[in-house]
């Protein structure tokens, strides 16, 4: 794992970690539905993503009131399917004697994959009336059996080998709803990905994203039994909210050369940050946002995701999305006496998760007999072109409604700036013998959030 990754995970630590209340063994099940997302595809062609079932069961322990692992069992069956998406759309030859070839339209091919996985993970667990819940970490996958058909589409001949074994990262966020003292009701997203080329001579890498639903169980429960109930609703701990926040992001890029080529896309924006007190209606502010950032381009371009000045070859209309998780550290400010509104700071680091180049173009053909023109999907991986995170600064600024006297309402406006090249630059020129300056890209978004905060466990009668 990265470098990022794993200052991610020990920030997580630092920011959630409170006082013990309780060390619980948590066993459980969840079922639902995956959807697949296959990594490291060459350029060309879509890959639908389909759904398979998955069903786990898990156990757990937790360390205190926010700190906890979990590890387990999870099986389930990845189906992927490859379209073609070059074909022609216009043929017409300038001598209508000529003989017209019929076009060849290659079948769909589609490989399925069943897994029994093992994770390993760390747990987040912000309380709240209704409790907030991450995992990540690694998980380990062992292929029970697959199925590869192909029509001489994606690959000319089939591949050799079958990795049965792989790792991955999973990341998972959900929430849970008491249904008893000891059960709660769950409901998790959940992103993984693979490591390893699973077929031989390719770039593929497993991935897919999960919805499950599922029972909680906490069958042993050790109770500190030093804990005075009364000093811990005095603390400051109690002082603490969490604000679930949900919105549209509004991306572009911000490259000053060639600017009027690109324009704007729209992406969701989901996560929760947890907001500490720091007296005079001041507070930090930290959490965690998954949100999608790029831009879109309508032009003329030897490249489907990047305008080239180079002589142009397809007429372009393609979207390209990253999505990031969001880690923002954040200093709140109320305006005016009654606190009602804010201004919040600070910079934030972004950790990629995906990239895609999705769209369509034409490519016109003539010749002294005819004129053709050629139409393409375009569903490319950028994973490998676009770097690992990004950084920038936020500035947002919103008004807090009361809703039941207990609970919050915010309406914020977010702007957000990346610092860095998203772009791996170097990887271009030394591939593909282009300038380093033709690969600037920067992220800048606008947000319109709407936020709904809890007050801490105990407060609410």
């Amino acid at each position: 794992m990265n470098n990022s990754k794993t200052w991610f995970f020990l920030f997580l630590i630092f920011f959630c970690t409170s006082v013990s209340y309780s060390q619980n063994f948590i066993t459980g099940i969840y079922s639902g539905v995956n959807f697949s997302d296959i990594h490291g595809q060459d350029f060309g062609g879509k890959w639908e993503p389909k759904p398979g079932p998955t069903q786990a069961f898990y156990l757990g322990y937790s360390f205190n009131r926010s700190i906890g692992i979990q590890t387990g069992i999870n099986f389930s069956t990845v189906y992927y399917e490859h379209k073609s998406t070059s074909y022609p759309v216009v043929y017409y030859p300038y001598d209508l004697n000529d003989m017209i070839a019929p076009y060849y339209y290659p079948a769909d091919d589609k490989m399925d994959f069943s897994f029994l996985r093992v994770p390993l993970l760390l747990t987040v667990s912000i309380p709240s009336a209704i409790q907030f819940n991450m995992k990540a970490g690694l998980i380990f996958s062992f292929m029970q059996g697959h199925s590869l058909n192909y029509n001489n589409n994606y690959y000319p001949t089939e591949p050799d080998n079958t990795k049965k074994k792989d790792f991955g990262y999973m990341f998972s966020s959900g929430i849970s709803y008491p249904l008893s003292d000891k059960i709660k009701a769950t409901f998790n997203v959940s992103y993984l990905t693979g490591r390893k080329h699973f077929l031989e001579n390719s770039n593929l890498r497993q991935g897919s994203s999960e919805y499950t639903l599922g029972i909680d169980y906490e069958f042993i429960k050790k109770n500190k039994t030093n804990i005075n109930p009364k000093s811990v609703s005095d603390s400051s701990s109690k002082k603490v909210t969490v604000t679930y926040w949900g919105g549209v992001d509004v991306s572009w890029n911000a490259l000053d050369v060639d600017r009027e080529m690109y324009s704007t896309v729209f992406g969701p924006s989901l996560g929760f940050s947890v907001n500490f007190p720091l007296g005079h209606g001041c507070s930090f502010i930290s959490g965690v946002s998954f949100e999608r950032k790029g831009y879109s381009m309508n032009d003329s371009s030897a490249l489907f995701f990047r305008h080239m000045n180079s002589t142009p070859m397809y007429s372009v209309n393609a979207k390209i999305f990253t999505d990031y998780a969001i880690i923002p550290v954040l200093f709140s400010l109320p305006i005016g006496k009654s606190q009602k509104v804010f201004i919040n700071f600070g910079p934030w680091l972004g950790l990629k998760l995906n990239a895609r180049n999705v769209g369509v173009a034409y490519n016109e053909e003539r010749s002294a007999s005819s004129y053709s023109v050629m139409k393409t999907v375009v569903y490319d991986d950028l994973e490998r072109l676009i770097k690992d995170n990004d950084l920038g600064w936020i500035f947002r600024t919103g008004v807090s409604l009361p809703l039941f006297n207990k609970y919050k309402v915010d309406l914020a406006l977010q702007y957000s700036s990346g610092f860095k090249d998203v772009y791996n630059k170097s990887l271009f020129a030394d591939q593909q013998n282009l300038s380093i300056q033709d690969f600037v890209i920067r992220n800048r978004t606008i947000s319109f959030l709407i936020g709904f905060t809890i007050p801490p466990p105990g407060t609410i009668k």
